[in-house]
């Protein structure tokens, strides 16, 4: 998803991210700390005019990584703020995958697990894709799409582990846990 222009990028990145740093105490801390690290590599202590040039050269690049660093940061946030927004947007009208869509899913997700574990004696969630079921196994797929906006964008580990952990909770019933995965829960 690249919503955003350069143009978008450069004025938010620009003086507004000078402005709201300046206001930043633990970035002030962290400059004080640069810049006496910085002072520790002086002309006297190279011996060398190669090494000098060698630590400019070094020292442009790091710049450079660390504004192209910046701006895909602010790029990515932004990109996960209108996801979200439009997510809201999108279940506040009730459309897309809806709890009950949801709760459909989770049933077949239950049974395709009593399935595996009948005919293969186990459920191996990372290995759904290879086992005799797998088309089948896709609805697991279509749940992992289908999942609100606050789990699908946390990091992969996290995500999966908080997805499983709330598909094969078998205390809840499959409303309860279509709630949990679309976030309707909260509604």
């Amino acid at each position: 998803m690249d919503v955003i222009s350069e143009e978008f990028v450069f004025a938010r990145t620009g003086e507004p991210l000078e402005a709201r740093l300046k206001d930043s105490d633990s970035f002030r801390q962290q400059m004080k700390s640069l810049h006496g690290a910085a002072k520790k590599f002086t002309r006297d202590s190279v011996k060398s005019d190669e090494c000098w040039k060698t630590f400019g050269r070094l020292e442009e690049e790091w710049s450079k990584y660390n504004i192209r660093y910046g701006e895909e940061s602010y790029r990515l946030g932004f990109e996960d703020g209108v996801q979200l927004a439009s997510e809201r947007k999108i279940r506040a009208k009730g459309s897309v995958l809806d709890v009950q869509d949801m709760t459909h899913l989770v049933y077949m997700y239950d049974s395709i697990r009593k399935l595996n574990k009948l005919l293969l004696g186990e459920w191996e969630i990372y290995g759904r894709d290879g086992g005799v079921l797998r088309e089948l196994d896709r609805v697991c797929d279509v749940i992992e799409h289908g999942i609100c906006a606050e789990i699908r964008l946390r990091e992969n580990d996290e995500m999966y582990g908080r997805l499983v952990n709330i598909l094969d909770d078998e205390e809840k019933a499959p409303e309860e846990r279509a709630k949990l995965l679309t976030e309707q829960d909260k509604a």
